[in-house]
């Protein structure tokens, strides 16, 4: 295919269509780790969506320790948005209209932690595959990335396992009778 345009770059939207800046990468974008990055992308715009609207839900409860976690992630999804976005435009391209995964009522607690636990999940297994594809091929800058995110991901993980045991103690804790004889 030849780009009869006149403009400059190639014929695909996003891959190399964009002028070449200093300092970015010169190798040719894999669109394989592009896809990557897209649904990463995805991912993460979905779950801060999620936990804003998880943190708001929480607010509505009175439960406002569990609604200041829930923007921590948010903010921490973001970031994680941030990076990747700056990882396209190194490659050339830039983010194609994400859709995102609508947000999950929940009416408690333990169904906010589960939901979460739920997203942080799919971001897992994206990275780790992501992670494997990358170091397979030998594309050293995106398997730092993909990696720094997974182990990210899973901390973001086990803190949410810890929330959720740490209510499943206040719960047993809160009803447990009063054994004293006097």
């Amino acid at each position: 295919m030849h780009n009869s345009s006149g403009m400059p770059g190639g014929v695909m939207p996003g891959a190399g269509a964009y002028p070449h800046m200093a300092g970015v990468q010169s190798t040719v974008a894999n669109s394989q780790i592009l896809g990557y990055l897209g649904r990463a992308l995805s991912l993460e715009m979905s779950a801060g969506q999620h936990y804003l609207a998880q943190a708001s839900l929480a607010k509505t409860r009175n439960e406002l320790n569990y609604a200041e976690a829930f923007v921590t992630l948010a903010n921490e999804e973001f970031q994680h948005a941030n990076l990747l976005t700056d990882r396209m435009v190194s490659q050339g391209a830039l983010p194609g209209g994400s859709v995102l995964r609508p947000a999950s009522p929940a009416t408690n607690v333990i169904e906010a932690l589960r939901s979460c636990e739920e997203r942080e999940v799919a971001l897992i297994q994206l990275y780790s595959e992501a992670t494997q594809y990358c170091a397979n091929l030998g594309a050293s800058e995106d398997h730092a990335l993909f990696s720094k995110l997974l182990e990210e991901e899973q901390a973001q993980l086990m803190r949410v396992h810890a929330w959720l045991e740490e209510y499943y103690q206040s719960l047993t804790a809160s009803q447990q009778p009063n054994r004293s004889f006097v």
